[in-house]
């Protein structure tokens, strides 16, 4: 994550946030924490401290009996701080690219779904386009795995049954690259390859 107004005055300024585990919230505060830190602030937003109020409780005055709500020091009794006010996605490691101002939802949402259906899901993406997915079309166009598009053929035609009622002396005839070709040029099932491993997805 990375200010825009540092850098749009040539400064780099900006951390990696790790979102694992994280919901909008979270991430939304640690990008406020980081934009507070901008050398190239244009706005003003509520202390972190005294979130506004203009005032700090100070547990150490109760010790001396006198008050225990002073003004706040972080931001002088004001209430604001400065703050660079915009933020964008330089850079992704180990998450769906999904651009450089995508909502926080969507964008935990996808973690969590690659934490959960692993590359399985970045396969999804790779074939569908992270702006076009949902877990439901997921579910429904998934099918299957294997090693390569030959094991997934053959996989297929056994479990569905395909070659049952041909003869066991003539099944070495059938030509099942043919019959995966013409899968692929009807449009049924496309293929996508992430870590080594062969994902398929129906296409309707």
């Amino acid at each position: 994550m990375a200010s825009l107004s540092d850098y749009n005055a040539g400064l780099l300024l900006g951390e990696w946030i790790d979102l694992d585990g994280k919901d909008a919230d979270d991430v939304q505060g640690e990008i406020a924490a980081m934009l507070r830190t901008s050398k190239h602030p244009n706005v003003s937003v509520a202390c972190p401290i005294c979130e506004g109020t203009k005032e700090h409780h100070h547990p150490l005055t109760d010790l001396h009996n006198y008050a225990s709500v002073v003004p706040c020091l972080y931001c002088k009794g004001t209430g604001k701080v400065p703050s660079a006010e915009e933020w964008s996605i330089h850079d992704y490691d180990d998450c769906p690219d999904m651009g450089e101002n995508p909502s926080l939802e969507d964008l935990c949402e996808q973690v969590r779904l690659v934490e959960e259906h692993g590359d399985a899901w970045r396969a999804y993406i790779e074939w569908r386009h992270v702006n076009d997915v949902s877990e439901s079309d997921f579910e429904d166009c998934r099918a299957g795995e294997a090693d390569s598009e030959e094991d997934w053929i053959d996989n297929f035609l056994e479990e569905t049954g395909v070659l049952d009622e041909m003869p066991e002396n003539l099944r070495s005839y059938f030509d099942s690259s043919r019959y995966l070709r013409d899968m692929e040029l009807n449009g049924d099932v496309s293929f996508e390859y992430v870590n080594g491993t062969t994902y398929a997805f129906w296409n309707h």
